[in-house]
């Protein structure tokens, strides 16, 4: 890890800027406003993220694989409000306004990563990041720099049952990090073990039961059986509206749960 690179900018900072944009985002660019007040969380790239190749894949990228000298992992949450939510719970296939959402917040999350890095240089420090999703390996199923385990190791929120990533904020909606050379420190918002019900030990498996091809289980997920639901909700949904290819949406785990909305377990 390079020597840090010190300014007046702060955690606090970024995260004021990051919920001033999204609310005024639909604005700017006339969009349906389906966002709510974003989270972000940051962390001290240290010895900590070494455990993602152990817990994920061998060959998953460390922070200084993305930006030599990196020092802080920074990642935020944009929950989606209610009434998308509610859209989503019909059904045993994904809404269209899941899957147009799906996209528009992929786009925003681009939009702010490009927004940050340009602060963080502008305040001479560097960054640098990856797109909101896809950035994975096709043949594994499994992502390469992973905003949820990201998520974990900074306090961000903590992995549900329905492999989704629990926030105080709730687990609907889309993440996104980056890497840079300022020194921010660890501000976590979650030091709780667990947020999910049943990974606490108490009762719920709401989400088990809500998935359309019974992939989920209480220890893990057939993510082989998820995807070629998502691949076949494409075909039969989302490409006829014109979606892009990588519109692999369902979520019928992460609307109308206890955990959808807010963290069903005291955040500490």
């Amino acid at each position: 890890m390079g020597k840090e690179k010190s300014t007046d900018m702060t955690n606090e900072d970024l995260a004021q800027w990051l919920i001033d944009y999204v609310a005024y985002y639909p604005e700017k660019y006339d969009q349906i406003a389906i966002w709510g007040e974003p989270i972000l969380a940051c962390a001290r790239a240290d010895e900590r993220f070494l455990r993602l190749k152990e817990i994920t894949v061998p060959d998953h990228a460390l922070p200084e694989d993305l930006l030599a000298g990196a020092h802080t992992v920074l990642v935020w949450f944009i929950p989606f409000k209610p009434h998308l939510q509610k859209d989503n719970t019909r059904g045993d296939r994904p809404s269209l306004s899941w899957g147009r959402a799906y996209v528009s917040t992929n786009e925003m999350i681009d939009r702010i990563g490009k927004a940050f890095k340009k602060i963080i240089e502008t305040a001479g420090a560097e960054a640098a990041l990856t797109p909101s999703t896809h950035n994975f390996d096709e043949e594994r199923l499994v992502s390469l720099w992973s905003h949820k385990h990201l998520g974990h190791i900074v306090g961000l929120g903590r992995y549900g049952t329905n492999c989704q990533f629990i926030t105080p904020v709730g687990c609907s909606g889309r993440m996104g990090s980056l890497v840079t050379t300022l020194d921010l420190g660890d501000h976590p918002l979650v030091s709780t073990a667990e947020l999910c019900l049943l990974k606490a030990g108490k009762k719920c498996g709401k989400c088990i039961k809500a998935c359309p091809v019974e992939a989920l289980f209480e220890d893990g997920m057939d993510r082989f059986a998820c995807y070629e639901r998502l691949k076949e909700n494409y075909q039969l949904l989302m490409k006829p509206d014109g979606l892009p290819e990588s519109t692999h949406v369902c979520a019928k785990c992460q609307v109308g749960m206890p955990c959808s909305s807010t963290s069903p377990l005291p955040v500490e």
